[in-house]
């Protein structure tokens, strides 16, 4: 089952996994989740665009605000660890779209 990410003011819902923009924390089923800032700002980027693909370069330079080539490697790290803290107990939000890029989406 998707479930679609629902915006309030500076609060994004995505399921058990909220994205408060305003204090810049992030709650999952309930507990507070540790993310450096680069975690955070992709996590909000690609959950602000809930189903859309996102190509590695847009999460570098929009995303990041970053516009070196070999930050591209960066964001594939910054990913890999956030599907590792937030993908456990069966949840999915980053899907990995091979040589594309990356989808944020909700299942439960």
């Amino acid at each position: 089952m998707t479930v679609v990410c629902m915006a309030t003011p500076l609060v994004l819902h995505c399921g058990d996994l909220v994205i408060d923009l305003e204090r810049y924390r992030v709650l999952l089923a309930g507990r507070p989740i540790a993310l450096s800032y680069r975690d955070y700002a992709l996590l909000a980027y690609l959950a602000a665009r809930s189903g859309q693909l996102v190509s590695r370069r847009r999460l570098l330079e929009e995303g990041l605000g970053r516009h070196d080539p070999g930050g591209l490697r960066m964001v594939e790290e910054h990913i890999r660890h956030l599907k590792g803290v937030l993908e456990r107990d069966g949840r999915s939000f980053i899907e990995v779209v091979a040589d594309q890029g990356y989808r944020f989406v909700t299942q439960n």
